[in-house]
């Protein structure tokens, strides 16, 4: 399974590499809860991290997640963008969300600016099962 942000005529949500039309999509997301874009170099690198075929779709949301928690790329809506990223891989990979456990590693990562992608990594397989 590869994640691509794009709604498709299923209705899923996912990330894959398809490059502009990943980062159109993100910001799409984006704009849906009031942001703008005001720097893109992190989320350019996440996506680009997306087409790495040696890491597993857990790590591959995590360099999302940082992008966008850490590293603040939106104008607004960074943390319901990210949590919006999680339910829709959760809904697509068949797995069951915590919502109060994202919302908390969300809050967390966020707060303390943790850049490291295996912790981040853990926290989303810890809180989607």
């Amino acid at each position: 399974m590869c994640m691509n942000i794009s709604k498709e005529n299923s209705g899923k949500i996912f990330i894959n590499s398809s490059g502009s039309q990943t980062k159109e999509n993100l910001l799409r997301i984006n704009k849906g809860f009031g942001g703008g874009l005001r720097n893109d170099a992190s989320i350019d690198f996440a996506i680009q991290m997306q087409e790495n075929r040696k890491l597993g779709d857990y790590k591959k949301l995590a360099y999302i997640w940082r992008a966008i928690l850490v590293d603040h790329p939106f104008t607004d809506g960074n943390k319901r963008t990210a949590m919006f990223i999680a339910f829709a891989f959760a809904e697509e990979s068949k797995k069951q969300p915590d919502r109060d456990l994202l919302l908390h590693h969300i809050l967390s990562i966020a707060s303390k600016n943790l850049t490291e992608i295996r912790q981040i990594e853990w926290r989303l397989k810890n809180a989607i099962k």
